[in-house]
Protein backbone atom coordinates (compact mmCIF):
# COMPACT_ATOMS: atom_id res chain seq x y z
CA UNK A 1 0.00 0.00 0.00
CA UNK A 2 2.66 2.62 0.80
CA UNK A 3 5.63 1.54 -1.01
CA UNK A 4 3.99 4.05 -4.44
CA UNK A 5 3.85 6.97 -1.63
CA UNK A 6 7.31 6.34 -1.47
CA UNK A 7 7.90 4.55 1.98
CA UNK A 8 10.43 1.57 1.36
CA UNK A 9 9.28 -1.67 2.22
CA UNK A 10 10.62 -2.68 5.34
CA UNK A 11 12.82 -5.87 4.40
CA UNK A 12 13.77 -3.90 0.97
CA UNK A 13 16.44 -5.63 -1.05
CA UNK A 14 18.63 -8.48 1.24
CA UNK A 15 16.84 -7.39 4.15
CA UNK A 16 19.53 -5.30 5.45
CA UNK A 17 19.60 -1.32 7.06
CA UNK A 18 23.08 -0.33 7.02
CA UNK A 19 24.91 -3.50 7.19
CA UNK A 20 22.49 -4.85 9.79
CA UNK A 21 19.73 -7.82 9.46
CA UNK A 22 15.98 -6.09 10.03
CA UNK A 23 16.17 -8.59 12.75
CA UNK A 24 19.22 -6.49 14.44
CA UNK A 25 17.47 -3.68 14.46
CA UNK A 26 13.31 -4.73 14.97
CA UNK A 27 13.67 -7.11 17.75
CA UNK A 28 13.69 -7.43 21.86
CA UNK A 29 16.89 -9.12 22.16
CA UNK A 30 18.09 -6.17 19.69
CA UNK A 31 16.45 -3.57 22.21
CA UNK A 32 18.07 -5.05 25.19
CA UNK A 33 21.40 -5.17 23.21
CA UNK A 34 21.70 -1.42 21.56
CA UNK A 35 18.27 0.40 22.01
CA UNK A 36 20.33 3.94 20.19
CA UNK A 37 20.96 1.43 17.27
CA UNK A 38 17.15 0.62 17.33
CA UNK A 39 16.47 4.09 17.96
CA UNK A 40 18.71 5.13 14.37
CA UNK A 41 15.98 2.63 12.86
CA UNK A 42 12.93 3.86 13.60
CA UNK A 43 14.18 7.98 13.27
CA UNK A 44 14.91 6.75 9.72
CA UNK A 45 11.89 5.48 9.14
CA UNK A 46 10.21 8.26 11.20
CA UNK A 47 11.52 10.72 8.28
CA UNK A 48 11.12 8.81 5.68
CA UNK A 49 7.18 8.52 6.06
CA UNK A 50 7.17 11.91 7.51
CA UNK A 51 7.83 12.90 3.91
CA UNK A 52 5.24 10.99 2.38
CA UNK A 53 1.39 11.15 1.07
CA UNK A 54 -1.50 9.35 0.65
CA UNK A 55 -1.34 7.30 -2.54
CA UNK A 56 -4.88 6.64 -4.64
CA UNK A 57 -5.25 3.79 -2.81
CA UNK A 58 -5.36 4.83 0.27
CA UNK A 59 -7.62 7.52 -0.73
CA UNK A 60 -10.22 4.72 -2.61
CA UNK A 61 -10.29 2.75 0.27
CA UNK A 62 -11.15 6.20 2.88
CA UNK A 63 -13.97 6.99 0.15
CA UNK A 64 -15.14 2.85 0.54
CA UNK A 65 -15.06 3.46 4.44
CA UNK A 66 -17.38 6.67 4.10
CA UNK A 67 -19.82 4.50 1.92
CA UNK A 68 -19.74 1.38 3.81
CA UNK A 69 -19.12 2.37 7.57
CA UNK A 70 -18.85 0.00 10.07
CA UNK A 71 -19.05 -2.90 7.19
CA UNK A 72 -15.51 -2.32 6.34
CA UNK A 73 -12.85 -3.62 8.74
CA UNK A 74 -9.75 -2.14 7.73
CA UNK A 75 -6.54 -3.79 8.84
CA UNK A 76 -2.71 -3.12 8.15
CA UNK A 77 0.55 -4.50 8.23
CA UNK A 78 1.90 -1.04 7.76
CA UNK A 79 3.11 1.11 10.80
CA UNK A 80 2.82 4.46 8.75
CA UNK A 81 0.01 6.71 9.27
CA UNK A 82 -1.34 7.27 5.49
CA UNK A 83 -4.05 5.54 5.72
CA UNK A 84 -5.45 8.17 8.58
CA UNK A 85 -4.11 10.62 5.97
CA UNK A 86 -6.38 9.94 3.77
CA UNK A 87 -9.52 10.24 5.87
CA UNK A 88 -9.92 6.77 6.94
CA UNK A 89 -11.34 6.53 10.86
CA UNK A 90 -10.96 2.78 12.12
CA UNK A 91 -7.39 1.42 11.26
CA UNK A 92 -5.93 -1.67 13.52
CA UNK A 93 -2.39 -1.44 12.93
CA UNK A 94 -1.45 -4.80 13.87
CA UNK A 95 1.91 -4.54 13.87
CA UNK A 96 1.96 -0.66 15.65
CA UNK A 97 2.36 2.83 15.13
CA UNK A 98 5.40 4.55 14.02
CA UNK A 99 4.29 7.84 15.22
CA UNK A 100 4.05 6.74 18.57
CA UNK A 101 6.14 5.12 21.70
CA UNK A 102 5.81 3.61 24.62
CA UNK A 103 7.56 2.67 28.08
CA UNK A 104 8.88 -0.48 28.47
CA UNK A 105 8.81 -1.20 32.17
CA UNK A 106 5.59 0.29 32.75
CA UNK A 107 1.70 0.14 31.91
CA UNK A 108 1.50 3.74 30.69
CA UNK A 109 -0.41 3.99 27.37
CA UNK A 110 1.34 4.61 24.24
CA UNK A 111 1.05 8.23 22.97
CA UNK A 112 1.97 9.67 19.84
CA UNK A 113 5.43 10.91 19.41
CA UNK A 114 7.21 11.97 15.93
CA UNK A 115 10.40 12.92 17.53
CA UNK A 116 13.62 11.20 16.04
CA UNK A 117 16.22 9.95 18.34
CA UNK A 118 18.86 9.23 15.56
CA UNK A 119 22.03 11.22 17.52
CA UNK A 120 24.07 9.65 20.47
CA UNK A 121 21.96 11.06 22.96
CA UNK A 122 20.47 9.38 26.02
CA UNK A 123 17.51 7.09 25.45
CA UNK A 124 14.32 9.01 26.37
CA UNK A 125 13.38 7.84 30.41
CA UNK A 126 9.32 7.23 31.06
CA UNK A 127 8.70 8.93 34.25
CA UNK A 128 8.68 5.74 36.15
CA UNK A 129 12.49 5.26 34.66
CA UNK A 130 12.00 3.07 31.58
CA UNK A 131 13.09 3.41 28.84
CA UNK A 132 10.82 4.55 26.06
CA UNK A 133 10.62 2.44 23.02
CA UNK A 134 8.87 2.34 19.14
CA UNK A 135 5.13 1.38 19.86
CA UNK A 136 5.66 -1.28 17.26
CA UNK A 137 5.43 -5.24 17.06
CA UNK A 138 8.84 -6.30 16.62
CA UNK A 139 10.11 -9.84 15.51
CA UNK A 140 9.10 -12.62 18.31
CA UNK A 141 6.22 -10.04 19.75
CA UNK A 142 2.73 -11.08 19.06
CA UNK A 143 1.05 -8.57 16.91
CA UNK A 144 -1.38 -6.03 18.87
CA UNK A 145 -5.30 -6.23 18.43
CA UNK A 146 -5.44 -9.96 17.21
CA UNK A 147 -8.71 -10.87 18.99
CA UNK A 148 -10.69 -8.17 17.12
CA UNK A 149 -9.27 -9.42 13.94
CA UNK A 150 -10.39 -12.69 14.22
CA UNK A 151 -13.57 -11.70 15.58
CA UNK A 152 -13.86 -9.65 12.05
CA UNK A 153 -13.05 -12.56 9.87
CA UNK A 154 -16.04 -14.60 11.00
CA UNK A 155 -19.06 -13.09 9.09
CA UNK A 156 -16.35 -11.59 6.59
CA UNK A 157 -18.06 -11.59 2.80
CA UNK A 158 -15.29 -10.06 0.72
CA UNK A 159 -11.63 -10.65 1.99
CA UNK A 160 -9.11 -8.08 0.20
CA UNK A 161 -5.27 -8.67 1.01
CA UNK A 162 -3.09 -5.45 -0.42
CA UNK A 163 0.65 -6.12 -1.60
CA UNK A 164 1.29 -8.69 1.33
CA UNK A 165 3.90 -11.24 0.58
CA UNK A 166 1.78 -13.89 2.00
CA UNK A 167 4.84 -14.72 4.46
CA UNK A 168 4.42 -13.32 7.70
CA UNK A 169 2.17 -15.01 10.05
CA UNK A 170 -0.39 -14.66 11.49
CA UNK A 171 -1.69 -11.98 9.11
CA UNK A 172 -0.58 -14.74 5.70
CA UNK A 173 -3.21 -16.77 7.20
CA UNK A 174 -6.07 -14.59 7.77
CA UNK A 175 -7.38 -15.37 4.39
CA UNK A 176 -7.30 -19.14 5.15
CA UNK A 177 -9.80 -17.87 8.35
CA UNK A 178 -12.66 -16.40 6.20
CA UNK A 179 -15.36 -18.86 6.41
CA UNK A 180 -18.12 -20.37 3.33
CA UNK A 181 -18.10 -18.74 0.68
CA UNK A 182 -16.56 -15.41 1.59
CA UNK A 183 -14.59 -14.00 -1.48
CA UNK A 184 -11.06 -13.84 -1.21
CA UNK A 185 -9.32 -11.03 -2.78
CA UNK A 186 -5.59 -10.43 -3.76
CA UNK A 187 -4.13 -7.44 -5.14
CA UNK A 188 -0.05 -6.58 -5.84
CA UNK A 189 2.77 -6.46 -8.42
CA UNK A 190 3.69 -9.87 -7.36
CA UNK A 191 2.41 -13.55 -6.30
CA UNK A 192 1.89 -13.90 -2.73
CA UNK A 193 2.99 -17.41 -0.91
CA UNK A 194 -0.31 -17.98 0.14
CA UNK A 195 -1.85 -17.62 -3.74
CA UNK A 196 -3.79 -20.63 -3.57
CA UNK A 197 -6.00 -19.10 -0.54
CA UNK A 198 -7.55 -16.48 -2.96
CA UNK A 199 -10.54 -16.95 -5.14
CA UNK A 200 -9.07 -13.93 -7.42
CA UNK A 201 -5.89 -12.08 -7.89
CA UNK A 202 -5.39 -8.99 -9.99
CA UNK A 203 -1.95 -8.10 -10.57
CA UNK A 204 -0.48 -4.44 -10.45
CA UNK A 205 0.29 -1.36 -8.07
CA UNK A 206 -2.54 -0.88 -5.20
CA UNK A 207 -2.52 2.99 -6.56
CA UNK A 208 -3.64 1.54 -10.10
CA UNK A 209 -5.75 -0.89 -9.28
CA UNK A 210 -7.63 -0.71 -5.96
CA UNK A 211 -9.62 2.64 -7.37
CA UNK A 212 -10.24 1.00 -9.97
CA UNK A 213 -11.65 -2.44 -8.50
CA UNK A 214 -14.00 -0.80 -6.18
CA UNK A 215 -15.21 1.41 -8.31
CA UNK A 216 -13.72 4.88 -7.26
Amino acid sequence: MSAESGIPTFRGTGGLWEGHRIEEVASPNAWRRDPRLVWQFYSMRRRAASAAKPNPAHLAIARLEKRLGERLFLCTQNVDNLHEQAGSKNVVHMHGELFKSRCDACDRPPFADQNLYDTPIEIPRCECGGRIRPHICWFGEVPFELERIYWALNPCTLFLAVGTSGVVEPAASFAGSVVGQARRVYVGPEQPANAYLFTERYAGNAGEVIPALLGT
